[in-house]
Protein backbone atom coordinates (compact mmCIF):
# COMPACT_ATOMS: atom_id res chain seq x y z
CA UNK A 1 0.00 0.00 0.00
CA UNK A 2 2.78 2.61 0.73
CA UNK A 3 4.64 1.84 -2.67
CA UNK A 4 1.01 2.79 -4.65
CA UNK A 5 0.91 6.50 -2.59
CA UNK A 6 4.21 7.00 -3.34
CA UNK A 7 3.57 6.48 -7.40
CA UNK A 8 0.85 8.33 -7.09
CA UNK A 9 2.87 11.51 -5.87
CA UNK A 10 5.61 11.01 -8.54
CA UNK A 11 2.54 10.97 -10.93
CA UNK A 12 1.03 14.14 -9.58
CA UNK A 13 5.05 15.82 -8.99
CA UNK A 14 5.18 14.41 -12.73
CA UNK A 15 1.97 16.14 -14.22
CA UNK A 16 2.29 19.12 -12.52
CA UNK A 17 6.30 19.44 -14.07
CA UNK A 18 4.56 18.61 -17.56
CA UNK A 19 1.89 21.59 -17.04
CA UNK A 20 4.13 23.85 -16.08
CA UNK A 21 6.75 23.23 -18.88
CA UNK A 22 3.61 23.65 -21.50
CA UNK A 23 3.17 27.03 -20.01
CA UNK A 24 6.78 28.32 -19.93
CA UNK A 25 6.60 27.17 -23.67
CA UNK A 26 3.66 28.78 -24.69
CA UNK A 27 4.89 31.98 -22.48
CA UNK A 28 8.06 31.99 -24.92
CA UNK A 29 6.05 31.23 -28.23
CA UNK A 30 3.41 34.09 -27.49
CA UNK A 31 5.95 36.05 -26.68
CA UNK A 32 8.21 35.78 -29.75
CA UNK A 33 5.15 35.89 -31.82
CA UNK A 34 4.30 38.83 -30.59
CA UNK A 35 7.22 41.20 -31.34
CA UNK A 36 7.54 39.47 -34.63
CA UNK A 37 4.03 40.80 -35.27
CA UNK A 38 4.88 43.98 -33.60
CA UNK A 39 8.18 44.54 -35.64
CA UNK A 40 5.63 43.58 -39.02
CA UNK A 41 3.41 46.19 -37.94
CA UNK A 42 6.03 48.76 -37.57
CA UNK A 43 7.82 47.79 -40.97
CA UNK A 44 4.46 48.04 -42.69
CA UNK A 45 3.57 51.83 -40.96
CA UNK A 46 7.36 53.09 -42.59
CA UNK A 47 7.05 51.18 -45.72
CA UNK A 48 3.34 53.11 -46.26
CA UNK A 49 4.76 56.59 -45.08
CA UNK A 50 8.00 56.13 -47.41
CA UNK A 51 6.57 55.22 -50.75
CA UNK A 52 4.60 57.94 -52.41
CA UNK A 53 2.97 58.27 -55.70
CA UNK A 54 6.27 60.23 -56.72
CA UNK A 55 8.14 56.99 -56.11
CA UNK A 56 5.75 54.87 -58.04
CA UNK A 57 5.74 57.60 -61.36
CA UNK A 58 9.37 57.18 -61.17
CA UNK A 59 9.64 53.88 -61.14
CA UNK A 60 7.19 53.70 -64.94
CA UNK A 61 9.26 56.47 -66.33
CA UNK A 62 11.08 53.76 -68.12
CA UNK A 63 8.58 51.85 -69.21
CA UNK A 64 6.44 54.91 -70.41
CA UNK A 65 9.31 56.29 -72.46
CA UNK A 66 9.55 52.24 -73.71
CA UNK A 67 6.38 52.76 -74.97
CA UNK A 68 6.86 56.03 -76.35
CA UNK A 69 9.70 54.58 -78.69
CA UNK A 70 8.03 51.44 -79.91
CA UNK A 71 4.76 53.98 -80.78
CA UNK A 72 7.40 56.50 -82.11
CA UNK A 73 9.13 53.13 -83.97
CA UNK A 74 5.72 51.79 -85.64
CA UNK A 75 4.06 55.22 -86.86
CA UNK A 76 7.41 56.01 -88.54
CA UNK A 77 7.68 52.99 -90.33
CA UNK A 78 3.35 52.70 -91.14
CA UNK A 79 4.01 52.94 -94.49
CA UNK A 80 6.16 50.59 -95.32
CA UNK A 81 3.91 48.06 -94.01
CA UNK A 82 1.51 48.14 -97.12
CA UNK A 83 4.65 48.81 -99.40
CA UNK A 84 5.19 52.80 -100.29
CA UNK A 85 1.87 53.40 -102.55
CA UNK A 86 -0.55 50.79 -101.20
CA UNK A 87 -2.60 51.55 -97.88
CA UNK A 88 -4.59 48.52 -96.48
CA UNK A 89 -7.53 49.39 -98.02
CA UNK A 90 -6.28 49.38 -101.62
CA UNK A 91 -4.15 46.02 -100.88
CA UNK A 92 -7.60 44.13 -99.77
CA UNK A 93 -9.04 45.46 -102.97
CA UNK A 94 -11.78 47.46 -101.03
CA UNK A 95 -11.58 50.90 -102.43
Amino acid sequence: MRYGVIVDKLNDWFLAMCTGFAGICAYIVKRLFGRIDRLEDRTDSLERSLLTRDDLDSSLEPIKSTNQLILTHLLKHRGTEYGHHKTKNEESGDE
